[in-house]
């Protein structure tokens, strides 16, 4: 059996275990977990594990909510709605069943009564007549509501599924994979709250592409697009259990670093800028080696009672800081103190 395979017969069977039903971001979770991507999620999850034996759906909401937060747009509060909507229209669906099955009881009662009292034919007739009538109207009522439900179970499985489509391409990026703005910022958010309220350090670092520009305009977009991937790859391999690792636009880049202090913070990007340097692109075409990918880097730390977009403004500082200084480089938030 292959790695990958079993990672996924893995994931299944972690799911099975909890009663997980099988959806994107319920995947994207485990898929986290199995290759052990971020250290704090497979800590969780292992003391949840310990405890229980299982991690539930409830355990595992538990768990991505403290972790990365939580982001819900218009568009799935919208299919939320519509969701609660015909859960309530089938509802409806089974009291109205409920009531028209006690008054078919309660005729077909009285009219048995009534026929065994009844001793002109035709009476007895009529009774039948009206038996028969009244369950070819319960039969009716019947066939009527098993299609309203069929048609009610169909459309609350296509919205289910739209929205667990929806929850995940909300939050990645289309064209890198990577986790896209919208989820670095709750993600921020709720290690930002986790850091204080622990007391342990968090660095925040931007990354920009030096002259890509010149990438899209000496080569075609086409090839800018393979710049963009090749840079969201390298810095999701470098990160693994290590950051998280987004795409903030364009060709900028955010990795945040829970428990990591600015010296610590600087020696991982150091790594990111000398890994991504060592890739090399080439054009489809003639498979031909064109320039090198070189990264300008900036990090700021996490200081205690400060909003985050203050975090966010020091970190794309330094970043600015270390395109003054010649690109291709890493500079901590000293280096605004030094500039100033």
């Amino acid at each position: 059996m292959n790695q990958g395979s079993d990672i996924v017969d893995r994931i299944k069977a972690l799911m099975a275990d909890g009663g997980i039903v099988p959806s994107p971001a319920n995947y994207e979770f485990w898929h986290r977990y199995v290759t052990r991507a971020d250290a704090q999620l497979v800590e969780a999850v292992d003391t949840v594990r310990r405890n229980a034996g299982h991690v539930s759906a409830r355990s595992m909401d538990l768990i991505r909510r403290e972790l990365y937060g939580r982001h819900l747009d218009d568009t799935v509060v919208k299919l939320l709605d519509q969701t609660q909507a015909q859960l309530k229209r089938m509802a409806s669906y089974f009291l109205q069943t409920e009531g028209d099955t006690r008054t078919y009881t309660e005729a077909l009662r009285d009219g048995q009564a009534t026929l065994a009292g009844a001793h002109d034919p035709e009476m007895q007739r009529a009774l039948l007549a009206e038996m028969v009538n009244a369950t070819a109207a319960m039969i009716e009522k019947t066939e009527r509501l098993e299609t309203e439900l069929t048609v009610s179970v169909d459309e609350i499985a296509k919205l289910r599924q739209d929205l667990e489509i929806e929850r995940s391409e909300s939050r990645t990026d289309t064209l890198t994979g990577l986790p896209n703005r919208k989820a670095f910022n709750a993600y921020l958010e709720a290690q930002a709250a986790r850091a204080l309220a622990d007391r342990k350090p968090l660095c925040l670092v931007f990354g920009d592409i030096d002259h890509f520009k010149r990438f899209n305009d000496t080569w075609g977009h086409r090839l800018g697009d393979e710049v963009l991937r090749l840079v969201a790859q390298s810095l999701e391999q470098m990160c693994h259990g290590t950051g998280y690792a987004a795409r903030y636009g364009g060709e900028e880049f955010v990795v945040v670093l829970p428990g990591k202090a600015l010296a610590a913070a600087e020696d991982i990007a150091e790594q990111f800028r000398d890994f991504v340097g060592s890739r090399t692109v080439r054009t489809r075409q003639s498979s031909r080696e064109i320039d090198s990918i070189t990264l300008s880097l900036g990090i700021a730390q996490l200081r205690p009672d400060e909003p985050l977009d203050q975090l966010i403004e020091r970190a794309d500082a330094a970043l600015y800081r270390a395109k003054e200084l010649g690109r291709n480089r890493v500079c901590t938030e000293a280096a605004l103190k030094d500039a100033a």
